[in-house]
């Protein structure tokens, strides 16, 4: 049976595609993968879909040509993770297959499409189906032998393990690297004996990591789940990698300092003018307002879905020194850290999300 996939930015490619592509793969299906167009995108996300196994692999290409060539793909079955829903409509009506559409948060009904996401708390239609979080299935393909032998970082009470995750965009990592050395300053100061790690993902490119060894971050490529097993808080930002921390049971702040919403990507009409000098920056800082106005005040993707505190957030006018104390203040109060841990893991839920979302593309019935 050949199934086609669909998706966009690299959360979604790493944190989605991955544990269905290898889902299919021990399957026997015949992989299809089309990389969507994303404002969002690394610029890696060809590199990262080589290392899937994918028997056909499209895209990156302009709107107008992913337009015109996703009506002649002949598929039996396709799944969209992420990308804008015209897409796989559109293949699913010249292929004559069967759609299934994966998200955190669907906009609206879609005639001809079985709608998934990870969480009760996430549906938002009746149509809509929680099969848990394909991230967490992800996490789980992070452990293999191989993975295992790249980090060992073994843990001291008295030297707290501190995981930076610089994210998968490289504008976004280039500049926050001296922000990010200001930070490890900061933190040093007030926790001599913290150890510090940068997190990255497989694909990250060895002369960027040559960078951040010269700057005395200590950046390390293997599996998210693997390193945040064995760190003990972690600072980041809002993304995907905020639900691998909490499949990970691992506490942290997720931060979004005021002086990098220049880089904040915006999708639609708005991009397009976020450019402009002045202009671009009062289009994303509404943007911002407004999205942070409408999960409720929160920026985490865990806090918003769950519509609680469960990570701590500082965003807008923080300083390293604000982060840096707040760090310290969350690890010397053990017992909230380990409430915190139990916390994570319960609202992790359960593997097989992605066994579930295969059953559907093979037309093996309805998930009950």
């Amino acid at each position: 049976m050949r199934i086609t996939i669909l998706t966009n930015g690299p959360g979604e490619l790493w944190g989605w595609v991955r544990p269905v592509a290898s889902e299919l793969r021990k399957r026997g299906h015949s992989i299809s993968l089309w990389l969507l167009p994303c404002p969002f995108s690394s610029g890696h996300e060809r590199e990262a879909a080589s290392l899937l196994g994918v028997d056909k692999l499209e895209g990156p290409s302009s709107t107008s040509i992913t337009w015109r060539e996703v009506a002649h793909e002949r598929t039996d079955s396709i799944i969209q993770l992420g990308g804008d829903i015209a897409f796989g409509l559109r293949m699913s009506k010249f292929s004559d297959a069967p759609l299934a559409v994966y998200s955190y948060r669907h906009r609206k009904d879609i005639k001809g499409a079985k709608l998934f996401t990870a969480y009760p708390q996430q549906v938002n239609m009746p149509t809509v189906t929680p099969i848990g979080d394909l991230v967490k299935d992800a996490v789980r393909n992070d452990f293999t032998p191989f993975a295992e032998n790249t980090w060992k970082w073994y843990r001291d009470d008295n030297s707290p393990r501190i995981l930076f995750l610089p994210g998968s965009r490289p504008k976004i990592r280039s500049a926050v690297i001296s922000w990010l050395c200001q930070l490890r300053d900061s933190i040093t100061r007030l926790i001599p004996n913290a150890r510090i790690r940068s997190l990255f993902p497989q694909f990250m490119p060895e002369y960027e990591m040559s960078i951040w060894r010269k700057e005395g971050l200590n950046p390390v490529k293997t599996g998210a789940g693997i390193a945040m097993r064995e760190s003990d808080f972690a600072i980041t930002q809002p993304g995907t990698n905020n639900f691998e921390m909490m499949h990970s049971g691992l506490p942290g702040i997720v931060v979004a300092p005021e002086k990098f919403l220049t880089l904040m990507p915006v999708s639609g009409v708005a991009g397009f003018f976020t450019g402009l000098p002045v202009v671009g920056k009062m289009i994303r800082r509404k943007a911002l307002l407004h999205t942070v106005n409408k999960w409720g005040g929160y920026i985490s993707l865990p806090n918003r879905t769950f519509n609680r505190n469960i990570f701590t957030e500082l965003w807008g006018d923080v300083t390293t020194e604000m982060i840096a104390e707040r760090l310290r203040a969350e690890l010397d109060d053990r017992e909230h850290l380990e409430e915190v841990r139990k916390e994570l893991r319960e609202l992790s839920g359960n593997y097989g999300a992605a066994e579930k979302l295969c059953d559907v593309a093979a037309g093996k019935g309805e998930i009950l």
